[in-house]
C-alpha cells in the first residue's frame, strides 16, 4: 500500500494529486497576499492557480508541448475552482476553518507534495527522451534535471519575481528538485553511463541490497522520492519547523555548526582552589589577638 501511494498507482490518484496541490495554493493565498481578504476575486483565483500549478502553466511550453493546465484542463482547473470555492466562499467561513485544522492540511500536504514528486519524475523522463546527449557522456544529463527542478520554483518565481525570490537562498524546491531528480535521473536512465552505474551498484551494495526492499530499478528511486518529499513536506507545517525549514541543507548545517563549536572551543582552564577558612586565620581574629599577647608580655616583664 505503502508503494501504491508512492507511485501514484492508487486509483483515482490523479485527480487527489490535482485537489491536494490546488487547495494548498488556494490555503496559501488566503493567508498569504489575501489574509484580508479585499483581493478582487478574479486576481486570487489567478494566484491560486499559478501557486498550485505553476509548473504545468508553464513549464512544457519549453519543451514546445501543451502544458498539463491545457492537456489536463478537465481535472486541474476544475480542482483549482473547487478548492478556491470552499477556502473562500463557504458560508460562515466553515471551509476554510475546516481546512486550516492540522489533520486536514496535512492529508493535502500528502497529495500536493505526491503531485510534486510524480510531475518531476515525468518532466524529467519527458526531457530525456526529447534531448540528444552531448559528445562527453551517453545520455543527456543536466538538461532533464533542470527541467524537472524547475516545476516547483515557477509559481514563486513568476509571483514574487527573479530577485525576491531568490533574494535569501537557494530555495527548498530548488534544492529538493535538483539532488533528488539528480538520484532518480541517473538511477534510472543512466544505464550505460559510469555515473548510473556506480550509484546504482553502490545502493544495492549496502547489506546485500537492503535499501532496495526488492524493488526494481524503476520503483525504487520514485519510492525515496516521493517519500522524502513526504518527510519534507510534512516538517514544513507551520506546526512543525516552518517553511523556511530545508531536510537537505539544515541537518547538515546543524552537524557541521556542532563540531565546528566542539572543535574550536578553548580547553576549560581549572580554577585554582582558594585556602579553606579553617587553614587561615582570619584578619580580624588576629587583630583580636594581638591586645592579649601584649599584656603575657608585660607580665613576664613584672615577674622577672
Amino acid at each position: 500500500m505503502i508503494v501504491a501511494l508512492l507511485t501514484a498507482t492508487y486509483p483515482y490518484a490523479n485527480e487527489l494529486q490535482a485537489l491536494g496541490i490546488a487547495f494548498q495554493g488556494a490555503l496559501a493565498v488566503r493567508n498569504g497576499l489575501n489574509k484580508e481578504g479585499k483581493m478582487h476575486w478574479f486576481h486570487a483565483f489567478a494566484l491560486t492557480s499559478l501557486l498550485a500549478f505553476g509548473g504545468g502553466w508553464f513549464g512544457f511550453l519549453l519543451m514546445g508541448k501543451p502544458t498539463s493546465m491545457i492537456s489536463g484542463g478537465d481535472v486541474n482547473v476544475t480542482c483549482c475552482v473547487i478548492a478556491f470555492l470552499a477556502v473562500n466562499y463557504t458560508p460562515w467561513g466553515i471551509g476554510y476553518k475546516i481546512l486550516s485544522l492540522l489533520p486536514c492540511r496535512a492529508l493535502i500536504t500528502v497529495f500536493a507534495q505526491l503531485f510534486r514528486s510524480t510531475g518531476t519524475i515525468r518532466f524529467i523522463n519527458t526531457a530525456f527522451s526529447e534531448v540528444s546527449p552531448s559528445p562527453y557522456y551517453p545520455i543527456p544529463v543536466i538538461g532533464p534535471i533542470l527541467y524537472g527542478t524547475m516545476l516547483g520554483n515557477v509559481g514563486g518565481l513568476f509571483v514574487q519575481g527573479f530577485d525576491g525570490y531568490l533574494s535569501k537562498g537557494v530555495p527548498f524546491a530548488f534544492q529538493n528538485g535538483f539532488v533528488l531528480g539528480t538520484f532518480y535521473h541517473l538511477y534510472v536512465n543512466d544505464t550505460s553511463g559510469i555515473l548510473g552505474t556506480t550509484l546504482r551498484k553502490a545502493i544495492k551494495a549496502i547489506g546485500n541490497g537492503i535499501l532496495v526492499f526488492g524493488l526494481d530499478d524503476k520503483t525504487f528511486p520514485h519510492v525515496v522520492m516521493a517519500g522524502f518529499m513526504q518527510v519534507a513536506g510534512i516538517l514544513m507545517l507551520p506546526d512543525f519547523f516552518g517553511p523556511s525549514f530545508s531536510l537537505i541543507a539544515d541537518p547538515p548545517a546543524f552537524i557541521g555548526r556542532t563540531l565546528s563549536s566542539r572543535l574550536m572551543s578553548p580547553t576549560p582552564v581549572v580554577a585554582k582552589e582558594k585556602p579553606s577558612a579553617a587553614a587561615s586565620p582570619s584578619p580580624v581574629v588576629a587583630k583580636e589577638n594581638k591586645p592579649a599577647a601584649a599584656k603575657k608580655r608585660k607580665r613576664k616583664t613584672k615577674t622577672s
